[in-house]
């Protein structure tokens, strides 16, 4: 018999564990939406986005409810063809709880049993990982905190599926930048030569660019190889550009900073350029992971996320 057997530890008591399995909100939060009533023998679903050749709906009947200590319920799938079996037991631990999950009766598939049941492996580690991560914060109170803002620097961070180098790419040329960042953008050399629009920016290159409402900076390379970054100047700031090879893509890190700490660069230089950097770097995982270019190429519109930007200069009163 094929089956999937999984066990976690959650520093929460049991009742607090229970919880996440029996309240449909709690329910929703760490595995999917769902219409659980807690009644042994009815029939209840989980919904979620179709995907490939699932339908997006599992459908399940509540077998055992036994609170705060088990529950069982079939599960069944569009492609898995055949009904599967959950169990899910608690058991108080001297630090908090031991989760237990079995997944069984898989031999009862139509489908390719070794493909179902990987697919089901690497689902429940992940949202495992969310249970406890969310019973553990509730339970302690806890919440990340990134301490006391440094207003003369910030950092954000993306995953983008794509190599290291085609992202690096895209920042260092004008090809890349124009397909993501800006309307228009020229590279020259310390001699003034213009550099073709896929060749990369050296150390020491000047740009200008130019989005679509007219505003224009001009400003410097600082490095464009090796190390896997690229730097610049912009404005009075620096801004770099870091990516690392990280699952089957890359983990892009963009710092800017030397932000000057006054009051007028928190708010148009710190808060403004932080939101506009997260909405392209929104676009440039779009374009590189999907080939869709995101942006707002209008002139009136185009500028609608920074602070500075006032509706009613287009005829719109909120």
């Amino acid at each position: 018999m094929t089956v999937i057997d999984k066990e976690l530890s959650i520093n929460a008591p049991r009742e607090t564990v229970w919880r996440y399995l029996e309240d449909p909100d709690l329910l929703t939060a760490w595995l999917m939406r769902n219409d659980f009533t807690g009644r042994v023998g009815d029939e209840f679903h989980f919904f979620a986005r179709p995907a490939n050749e699932w339908d997006g709906v599992l459908r399940c009947r509540l077998v055992e409810f036994d609170p705060p200590r088990k529950m069982v319920f079939t599960w069944e799938a569009n492609d898995i063809g055949g009904e599967t079996l959950v169990t899910i037991e608690l058991f108080e631990e001297a630090e908090g709880t031991r989760l237990r999950l079995i997944h069984a009766n898989f031999e009862l598939a139509a489908g390719d049993v070794g493909d179902i049941v990987r697919r089901h492996d690497a689902g429940w580690t992940d949202h495992l990982c969310l249970l406890e991560r969310q019973v553990g914060q509730d339970a302690t109170g806890e919440r990340p905190s990134p301490g006391p803002i440094d207003w003369t620097r910030f950092d954000l961070h993306l995953y983008i599926e794509a190599p290291p180098a085609s992202v690096l790419e895209a920042w260092a040329t004008v090809d890349g930048m124009e397909r993501f960042f800006v309307e228009l953008m020229r590279i020259t050399g310390p001699d003034g030569s213009e550099r073709a629009p896929s060749e990369l920016a050296k150390p020491g290159d000047r740009y200008l660019w130019r989005w679509p409402t007219g505003r224009y900076v001009r400003g410097e390379y600082l490095a464009t190889e090796g190390d896997g970054e690229v730097r610049f100047t912009f404005g009075d700031a620096t801004v770099c550009v870091s990516a690392r090879a990280y699952l089957e893509g890359t983990l892009l890190r963009l710092t800017q900073y030397d932000i000057p700490d006054t009051e007028e660069a928190r708010m148009h230089v710190h808060t403004n350029c932080r939101a506009a950097w997260a909405y392209f770097l929104t676009v440039l995982k779009v374009l590189l992971e999907k080939g869709v270019d995101g942006r707002d190429m209008t002139r009136d519109t185009g500028a609608s996320l920074s602070t500075y930007f006032d509706p009613s200069t287009v005829g719109v009163a909120f």
